[in-house]
């Protein structure tokens, strides 16, 4: 293999690698729990993600009633 293969296949590698973690990074700022939200305004109960609870919405860490 040529000096300038293996430079971009390092080169790759590298990139690669620090894609990765860095995508590990972003999902380990958020704790894995089971949270419920409900709108206020609609009264909507739902599962939701830690790092992504819709603003003003109320949480709970108790499931939401079963309508019906």
């Amino acid at each position: 293999m040529s000096k300038l293969k293996l430079r971009l296949a390092g080169l790759a590698f590298i990139g690669l690698s620090l894609l990765v973690a860095g995508a590990h990074t972003a999902s380990a700022d958020c704790i894995d729990v089971v949270l419920y939200g409900t709108n206020p305004a609609t009264g909507e109960c739902k599962r939701v993600d830690p790092c992504n609870i819709p603003s003003g919405w109320t949480v709970s860490s108790q499931e939401c009633p079963v309508v019906g």
